[in-house]
């Protein structure tokens, strides 16, 4: 049998059909924007499914079931898209009933980084690790919690919100509204903002900006290359940031004592550049039997992880294995 993986995004809806072992059969992707809302969006949704049933073939028969990723704030009891800031026009969208209702399938949903988790206890280096947690760290930082084989979801189903606890009261203003929360010392999109502000502010000459060739366009992936290049100011930048990130992965060391923390998409990147300066900051914000007894590194599913992560709730979701659906 096979299952759909729907993995909806602020930039793209992602559609994959593939087997329990993870072996993706077909695969597409439509622009979010362009179609305005979630009526637009679930008719997008249905038309592009059929479409890719048709393509190798399958038909509805050959469907076990269906996931869907989607960001956060949801609400997993309701199967509901609350209202995420990078989804506008999707606020409180029963998508889980009303994709189950197009195509009469049991159908699972949950937020993008629970849905990343469940993949890499499917398929990931550490698969079939109980107490497993997977940090998404791009834009924002997110996470999924594995408790025994459990997707932790919380009364509101906010945990894993490892973004916004505080790591600092007095650090930089977060897009949450508080101030120095991990993701504002370590979200990409946090540290790009404050580094085009800084170098704005303060005149700053660095290589960052011959890699970005204007102001405007500094991103993280600049801060990297310069780093690589040992420019003076993009080392302070990513030394506050290695050291902030080691200080938040302590948190959950100390508070889940889990068998294994999986990095996403920075980590990626810069490997090269982040774990050795990591680990070495890492002691002072957890105890050393807790890190020693927990393998922490980057994820080997890389970019297919999204589809990969809708895929895997249709799966544990038919399993029984992540939070019971209601």
């Amino acid at each position: 049998m096979y299952f759909i993986g729907i993995d909806i995004g602020g930039t793209k809806i992602a559609i994959c059909i593939g087997e329990e072992n993870g072996n993706i059969v077909a695969f597409d992707r439509i622009q979010t924007q362009p179609l305005g809302g979630s009526s637009q969006g679930i008719k997008a949704i249905e038309d592009l499914i059929k479409k890719l049933l048709c393509t190798i073939p399958l038909t509805l028969d050959d469907i076990k079931a269906i996931g869907i990723s989607c960001p956060g704030p949801i609400s997993f009891r309701e199967g509901k898209i609350l209202d995420p800031p990078n989804l506008k026009g999707w606020e409180n969208t029963l998508i889980r009933e009303e994709i189950e209702n197009i195509f009469k399938k049991p159908t699972f949903m949950n937020n993008d980084a629970n849905a990343a988790a469940m993949a890499e206890w499917e398929f990931g280096e550490r698969k079939k690790t109980d107490d497993l947690i997977y940090i998404t760290a791009s834009t924002g930082i997110g996470g999924g919690i594995l408790v025994n084989g459990k997707l932790l979801q919380g009364q509101t189903d906010t945990a894993g919100e490892v973004g916004h606890y505080v790591l600092d009261i007095n650090g930089p203003t977060c897009p949450c509204g508080r101030k120095g929360c991990f993701e504002a010392f370590c979200g990409a999109a946090a540290v790009a903002k404050r580094v085009r502000e800084e170098i704005h502010q303060e005149k700053i000459r660095t290589k960052i900006l011959d890699e970005a060739e204007n102001l405007a366009n500094v991103s993280m992936v600049h801060i990297f290359e310069a780093v690589r290049k040992k420019d003076a100011y993009a080392l302070s930048v990513w030394k506050e940031y290695v050291e902030r990130f080691a200080q938040g992965i302590g948190i959950l060391l100390m508070a889940f004592n889990p068998q294994a923390i999986i990095l996403g998409t920075v980590a990626l990147h810069s490997k090269d550049l982040f774990f050795k300066p990591f680990f070495e900051h890492l002691p002072r914000f957890a105890w050393k039997r807790t890190i020693e007894c927990c393998r922490i590194e980057p994820s080997v599913l890389g970019y297919d992880i999204g589809k990969l992560g809708a895929l895997s709730l249709a799966i544990d979701g038919m399993k029984g294995r992540s939070s019971e659906q209601p």
